[in-house]
């Protein structure tokens, strides 16, 4: 008789980026770093985050406040300096609300750095100078983004093109490559002062 398999979880992720601290009883260091990197699925069933994939995020800004135009850029710049880090970036949309990531976490001696320390160190990091450079008061994120690795049947370019795609969509621009806040990694664009270039050269 064939065993049946468990069900698998829903591949949509959602994260508060609270730390859970997990202490185990027989005091095993390897097993207590192992612990710190895991994180709960939306249904709060714990899993390991898998490692070499990469995840497509997005998280958005608190009761959906309007980041003004100099506050997209610095989320621009606090994603790009973080690139090469805890993270390579392969994408990444800032809208008026709401950003857009495609990245592969990187690692250290203690494992892969996870989807929630990531996510803590861009939102912090960007609300800290929004805040102090726009004057902005209150929080500048929501606590938890939602996220999901990319299945192994996907096409990358086209769901960076569908990343792309959203200032089109929300109707500010005719094309993608009319939008500033857009960055594709391997490629020009209004961000980086040259033109863009079609997906089929995307180095990614």
């Amino acid at each position: 008789m064939m065993e049946r398999r468990a069900p698998r979880p829903s591949t949509l992720i959602r994260h508060n980026h609270t730390p859970a601290k997990i202490t185990s009883r027989n005091g095993s260091a390897c097993y207590d770093k192992l612990m710190q990197r895991r994180y709960d699925y939306r249904r709060k069933l714990p899993h390991l985050q898998p490692d070499h994939k990469i995840f497509f995020i997005t998280f958005s800004t608190s009761r959906r406040w309007i980041l003004p135009h100099t506050a997209r850029d610095m989320v621009m710049e606090t994603c790009l300096r973080g690139d090469g880090h805890r993270f390579e970036l392969h994408a990444l949309v800032v809208m008026p609300d709401h950003v857009h990531l495609a990245l592969t976490p990187r690692w250290d001696e203690r494992g892969t750095y996870s989807i929630p320390e990531i996510m803590q160190e861009i939102k912090s990091v960007s609300a800290h100078r929004i805040g102090k450079e726009t004057g902005h008061v209150g929080r500048v994120w929501q606590e938890e983004s939602f996220d999901r690795a990319l299945r192994r049947e996907e096409a990358l370019d086209a769901k960076i093109q569908y990343m792309a795609d959203n200032p089109v969509r929300a109707g500010l621009v005719n094309a993608p490559a009319e939008y500033r806040w857009i960055w594709i990694e391997g490629t020009e664009s209004r961000w980086t002062g040259g033109a863009p270039v079609s997906p089929s050269q995307w180095a990614v």
